[in-house]
């Protein structure tokens, strides 16, 4: 019986061919889409694990490349040259690359992307390199979705956003706020430093270790500018900010400290004036 069965033929195409080669070609085909489903649960696995985005569409990627390469066997297996086909496919394959390239660059930049973790969703960032800035709503094997700051929803392409500097502003749980003031020469420098600091060390949202740093950092041209370093809980940043900027400008003027505006000075060589010369000054816009 098995000897009828070997000699057994079938007529494919026009081609005559052994129906035990059939059986094991379909075999080969069986065995590759068991042999796909076993290794996909593990693929799957791990890159939900650790590239959550990326897992659905990776998974069926080995999935259809262990049929494919299960489907070539049984091909080759029913004595088909395989030569011709795989020139062509490569042909093909040349074509479509070209076609399909940028696509294959976001597809494999999204899965670096998940592999490096950059951010993720719910994380406010800025691209540098397209000057572009929000909170991140969505991660595809594709693109990125930012919500701008102003409400806008923009979809930026994988590729560009890993080949381009990102900063992360919410990825570390505290930032620090920076705010330069001026004051006039005249005024005392001490006492101002001193004014700042009861403002901050009041203020219970800004964090005591790393402890705030206020010191007179430059001699500008009409003021002397003192800066203020204070750490805060990311998410209160804006609010601490604002409100630092507020109230230091409420007590220095409860202080009489004074906030200088710009000045300009213009000097002519003209009789009259003090040493030969005459002196015109030219009042800013606040005047």
């Amino acid at each position: 019986m098995v000897e009828g069965i070997a000699l057994g033929t079938i007529e494919i195409l026009g081609t005559r061919i052994e129906l035990l080669r059939v059986l094991i070609s379909i075999a080969i085909v069986a065995a590759g889409i068991l042999i796909a489903r076993l290794v996909r649960i593990p693929v799957s696995y791990f890159l939900t694990k650790y590239a959550p985005q990326a897992a659905p569409l990776a998974s069926k990627a080995v999935f259809w490349i262990i049929v494919g390469i299960a489907a070539l066997s049984a091909i080759g297996n029913l004595g088909v040259e395989l030569t011709g086909v795989l020139l062509a496919g490569g042909i093909a394959g040349i074509i479509i690359g070209f076609a399909v390239q940028s696509t294959v660059a976001n597809l494999f930049s999204g899965l670096f992307m998940q592999i490096d973790r950059a951010f993720r969703i719910g994380d406010a960032i800025e691209v540098a390199e397209m000057n572009v800035a929000g909170v991140v709503t969505d991660i595809t094997a594709f693109s990125v979705v930012l919500r701008r700051f102003d409400g806008v929803y923009v979809r930026l392409p994988n590729e560009k956003i890993f080949t381009s500097q990102v900063r992360n502003f919410g990825r570390n749980v505290a930032r620090r706020v920076e705010v330069t003031v001026g004051i006039a020469y005249r005024e005392d420098m001490n006492k101002a430093i001193e004014v700042i600091r009861r403002i901050v060390d009041e203020d219970a949202r800004i964090l005591a270790i790393p402890e705030p740093r206020i010191m007179v950092w430059d001699l500008g041209s009409s003021s002397v500018n003192i800066n203020v370093w204070c750490w805060v809980p990311t998410q209160e940043f804006f609010n601490v900010r604002g409100d630092l900027v507020k109230r230091i400008k409420e007590a220095l003027d409860t202080n009489g400290i004074e906030i200088p505006f710009q000045q300009v000075t213009v000097w002519f060589g003209d009789k009259g004036g003090k040493d030969g010369e005459d002196r015109l000054r030219l009042p800013s816009l606040n005047e």
